[in-house]
């Protein structure tokens, strides 16, 4: 299994240092103090595909930070546009946020263009941070499906930023990428996923879509998703999407990013 692992001894202690990454069959559960992370990946033909996904630790513990990318295609092809982004990551990690770090690697990847020694590509990505004290999910969108958002005190899932833009990345160099911010109740979650699930299409050809897969989200987890597990939750939406493609087998990479605000826990003094 091809795991990414950080090199600790290179970054400094203020800035981000990757904690998980990979673009391969994986389900993964990770809990941090401020967040709780569940990936499933299941890249389309191969062990290895375009979705890479990657958490660091930044700050000193004091943010985490979340990125979901798809470079175009799958398989090893795109496998080697994934590395190559992975690697993009580690150069730009301390970026201040998550437009700047979208800016960055998309400049790059622009001027770098179709060199015979690189592995390029189109790429789309969602990059988050989140403030451990305060709750505040700053996010920024390269093409990029929409993340949805349960809000738990609300009791309804509405999608992330529906009116943010940017190009892919890759496409043109000097791309401005905007953000916005939400912060993040205890209890709400967050679903990040590679447009391998918006395009399932089911047997007789209808695609799932954005809309489509909102509604398989509300009517799969119901009312009170915060009372399952992230792991019975990313369980129970690929079992839908499965339903959905009448196969457990799918044309693209697809990945599903979970992510929960957990509960304070307070100490017996």
């Amino acid at each position: 299994m091809r795991w990414f692992f950080p090199k600790r001894t290179t970054a400094p202690p203020a800035g981000c240092v990757e904690l998980w990454a990979a673009n391969e069959k994986a389900h993964k559960h990770i809990e941090l103090a401020s967040l709780h992370c569940d990936v499933v990946a299941l890249p389309c033909g191969d062990a290895e595909g375009g979705d890479l996904w990657a958490v660091f630790s930044c700050g000193g513990n004091k943010a985490v930070r979340i990125v979901l990318a798809d470079s175009t295609g799958h398989g090893l092809t795109a496998s080697a546009a994934a590395e190559e982004v992975h690697r993009l990551l580690h150069k730009f990690r301390d970026a201040k946020d998550a437009a700047a770090l979208l800016a960055a690697l998309n400049d790059d990847l622009a001027h770098r263009g179709n060199s015979a020694d690189k592995a390029t590509g189109l790429t789309t990505v969602v990059a988050a941070t989140m403030d451990h004290l305060s709750g505040e999910f700053n996010f920024a969108y390269a093409a990029h499906p929409r993340m949805l958002h349960w809000r738990a005190r609300e009791a309804r899932w509405e999608p992330l930023g529906q009116q943010l833009d940017g190009l892919l990345l890759g496409f043109i160099p000097g791309e401005a990428y905007n953000q916005q911010s939400v912060r993040l109740e205890p209890s709400d979650i967050v679903l990040a996923f590679s447009d391998g699930v918006t395009d399932v299409e089911s047997p007789q050809g209808e695609q799932l879509s954005a809309d489509g897969f909102l509604q398989l989200v509300r009517t799969t987890l119901g009312n009170s998703p915060q009372s399952l597990t992230l792991h019975e939750i990313a369980e129970l939406l690929v079992e839908a999407l499965c339903s959905f493609r009448g196969s457990r087998e799918f044309e693209d990479d697809l990945t599903l990013l979970t992510l929960r605000r957990p509960i304070e826990r307070v100490s017996a003094s």
